[in-house]
């Protein structure tokens, strides 16, 4: 391969608007330390040219912490870890407030996430009725985030009007089972892949926005402090219609 492979991925990318293949991807990132300014350089093109610099920022609310069944190495909420970090529920009023005041900062989305392996019956009635009360008081697309669903959950929070669905591949699936042995990356794979099947939810006749809504915007989202924005970790995100 020629050396110089970032003006190989310029022209590709750039110009032709091919991706790089696995090879030319590898090249990009064993590429020596003093290269590294160029190779993100690059990127900030690419991803100016392809996405836009506009994003759409998201706050978040946790309505379940802590007290996860499962062993993710990273994550403190886990309830196998001595972390401080104790299950505990928020109540739908001060969910509702906490959309009421992403939507002051700005933002067009709220999500809410869970620690769990999956929603059971208690959390989806919860979030059934926080949807319900947030879509009430603040015009806000709404996102959630509760672990590996069943396909009638998918299709249950798509009725509900939940308008993405965020589920992360934390890592590859050869370095997985170092970092969780609860799960594997095939049973998150699966869970996103039927996540995105939602996506018909956003090309349906009753979507104000129809095919135009996939694919999404980068996105950005805050947490406890609705104003200040960070990029989202890397997901698999599923669309239902807008309010």
């Amino acid at each position: 391969m020629n050396d110089d492979i970032l003006e190989i991925a310029r022209v590709q990318v750039l110009e032709e608007g091919r991706g790089l293949d696995a090879a030319q991807a590898l090249a990009c990132l064993t590429l020596p330390d003093d290269r590294l300014p160029d190779l993100l350089a690059l990127a900030h093109e690419v991803l100016m040219k392809w996405c836009g610099p506009e994003v759409e920022v998201e706050g978040i609310v946790s309505l379940k912490t802590g007290g996860c069944p499962e062993d993710c190495h990273f994550y403190s909420q886990s309830g196998q870890f001595t972390s401080p970090v104790r299950a505990a529920w928020l109540d739908i009023p001060s969910l509702v407030q906490a959309a009421v005041e992403t939507a002051q900062t700005g933002a067009t989305e709220f999500c809410i996430v869970a620690a769990v392996r999956g929603p059971d019956r208690r959390l989806m009635d919860q979030v059934r009725e926080g949807v319900k009360a947030i879509r009430e008081a603040v015009d806000i697309n709404i996102a959630c985030s509760l672990g590996i669903l069943t396909q009638a959950q998918v299709d249950e929070l798509a009725e509900m009007g939940v308008h993405r669905y965020n589920h992360n591949l934390e890592t590859a699936r050869s370095h997985f089972a170092k970092v969780v042995t609860t799960h594997t990356w095939e049973e998150r794979c699966a869970a996103a892949a039927s996540s995105a099947w939602a996506r018909r939810w956003s090309s349906g006749p009753s979507s104000p926005r129809n095919s135009a809504s996939w694919p999404p915007t980068r996105s950005r989202s805050t947490s406890s402090t609705p104003g200040r924005a960070r990029r989202s970790p890397t997901s698999h995100c599923w669309r239902g219609p807008r309010r």
